[in-house]
């Protein structure tokens, strides 16, 4: 287990950093190496390794469906779910959150980021609000191409997977 974590975060981490995608092979090799191993410690294990890569899609399917993260980001999610399994996916979150905001300030720091794009959010928020959500502007229903301004998810889920599973197991810094 611990050698499909560490190749399918690094596999994962090294193409969202590279091409910005995480391709489905990754995908496929981790959600069969998490189902087969823990399916191979007994139908419980499998039952939380099957849940979490439900709850692990789950998560981040409406920020995916907004268009404010990738695909492959979603589905490492969710493998990372069926790797660890359902109890570990809120801890492996807090990280991985954490690990995004760090990026985006370092994204900040260095000028890297569209400050624009907080204008136009806030922008769509208050139409999105006022209308009652009759009104969304093109802005929030078609997806557009963020290039390197957007947060590495996979790394900041990489990151957070790591973290979680080898330097907090029992969550004593996360609190849970």
């Amino acid at each position: 287990l611990d050698l499909s974590i560490v190749l399918v975060t690094i596999l994962s981490v090294f193409f969202d950093l590279t091409v910005r995608r995480i391709p489905n092979w990754i995908i496929v090799f981790g959600l069969m190496g998490g189902l087969l191993l823990n399916g191979s410690q007994g139908l419980t294990q499998l039952t939380y390794s099957l849940l979490g890569f439900i709850v692990g899609l789950g998560i981040f399917i409406v920020p995916f469906a907004l268009g404010w993260m990738g695909a492959g980001d979603v589905k490492y999610f969710a493998v990372v779910g069926a790797l660890l399994g359902v109890g570990w996916l809120p801890r492996v979150l807090f990280y991985s959150i954490l690990a995004a905001g760090m990026i985006a300030l370092g994204y900040v720091a260095c000028g890297r980021f569209n400050t624009g794009s907080f204008k136009d959010a806030w922008i769509t928020c208050k139409l999105a609000i006022i209308s009652f959500g009759r009104v969304l502007p093109d802005s929030i229903t078609k997806r557009t191409a963020k290039g390197a301004d957007s947060v590495p998810w996979g790394v900041a889920i990489g990151v957070g997977t790591i973290v979680a599973y080898y330097f907090d197991p029992t969550g004593r810094w996360a609190g849970f």
